[in-house]
């Protein structure tokens, strides 16, 4: 849910990798890093989400601390805040003249739903709190996003794939690996400290494996409180997934055979497979609607780049001295690459 919130702030704006090349001079109106033709990008936007950044920062355990100034994280993350200001003011004059626009109630409804899964205005008052979000910078940054979806879509309505495109992709040697299911199993098991408490376990499961008597047996006895509760049901997976030792034991099961005591790191467990999916490879028809659906990201995704590169060539971009993205981030000469200068001119001549 965190990263529902701040996906319009730092974590949505350090994905973006488009970078928005200056046009013109770079003189822009006092108080503004940027201009987008008559329109400005204020020093003031830029500020309070660079101190959105530094309270996502530190709100999140683990982080990295916050980069300083001189180095390339911190040229790098205020490029990114500079593309992301500059990219949606493009993006507000372009829907401007495309006719899409988002409407107060369909924002009133993202804010709820937020509301909603956060569980509840207190929850949410306290999150953005934590991450240097105003209410209203929230809706501003929410709103900027939704309409760049809502022209991404616009934009990316005529990808169509051709039957041809589909059938190629399926056939492609370099695709095979995507259409292999590899076998797997459905187990549960009861996971304890001592051979002595697995061998009672297995007596008691072998006596009754109903799924009654497994819900029962794994309350009690199983220490894997990922699974006491839900008669030590492991779901679906790979044999890879588990240590070699559990899996070495759960793929030779027939299913509803209770196994014998098997230790592994974690203590001894007793198994039972439930359902076995052999290893296969999709059809052509099992695979088609996905196959379309990647083509389709593919060509939506391709025409998103083009359509912004296109609407940037539009768009009188000009950045205050120091607020070039392309500068912030352009790589510095390897030492000793460059040239050697030329010997200044002789003021005598």
């Amino acid at each position: 849910m965190k990263k529902v919130i701040v996906a319009a702030v730092l974590l949505g704006l350090l994905a973006s990798a488009f970078v928005f090349a200056a046009c013109g001079s770079n003189s822009v109106p006092s108080g503004a890093i940027a201009s987008v033709g008559s329109a400005t990008v204020t020093q003031q936007q830029f500020d309070q989400i660079w101190a959105q950044a530094k309270a996502q920062y530190a709100s999140q355990a683990g982080a990295p601390p916050f980069p300083k100034e001189g180095t390339a994280q911190y040229d790098q993350l205020k490029a990114s805040i500079i593309n992301y200001l500059v990219q949606n003011e493009v993006i507000k004059q372009q829907a401007a003249d495309m006719k899409v626009t988002v409407t107060q109630k369909q924002l009133d409804d993202r804010i709820k739903q937020i509301t909603q899964q956060v569980g509840g205005q207190k929850k949410l008052d306290a999150l953005l709190k934590k991450q240097g979000v105003t209410m209203d910078q929230l809706k501003t940054q929410l709103e900027a996003q939704m309409l760049q979806d809502a022209v991404r879509t616009k934009v990316g309505a005529n990808a169509k794939v051709t039957a041809e495109q589909i059938k190629a992709y399926y056939n492609d040697p370099k695709n095979k690996a995507q259409f292999v299911v590899t076998e797997s199993v459905d187990a549960r098991h009861v996971l304890v400290n001592t051979k002595a408490q697995a061998l009672k376990v297995q007596k008691l499961l072998a006596a009754d494996n109903s799924d009654a008597n497994w819900n029962k047996v794994a309350k009690k006895y199983s220490i894997d409180p990922g699974t006491k509760n839900t008669g030590g049901s492991l779901g679906n997976f790979t044999y890879k997934r588990m240590v070699p030792a559990f899996s070495k034991v759960a793929f030779s099961l027939k299913p509803g055979t209770v196994s014998v005591p098997v230790k592994t790191q974690y203590g001894w467990h007793v198994i039972e497979v439930t359902k076995k999916t052999p290893g296969s490879t999709k059809t052509f028809a099992d695979a088609k609607a996905m196959i379309e659906q990647t083509l389709k990201f593919e060509l939506q995704a391709k025409a998103w780049e083009t359509w912004l590169a296109d609407s940037e060539k539009k768009s009188d971009i000009k950045y205050a001295t120091g607020f070039d993205p392309k500068t912030l981030t352009a790589s510095p000469s390897p030492s000793g690459s460059a040239a050697p200068a030329s010997p200044a001119p002789s003021p005598t001549g």
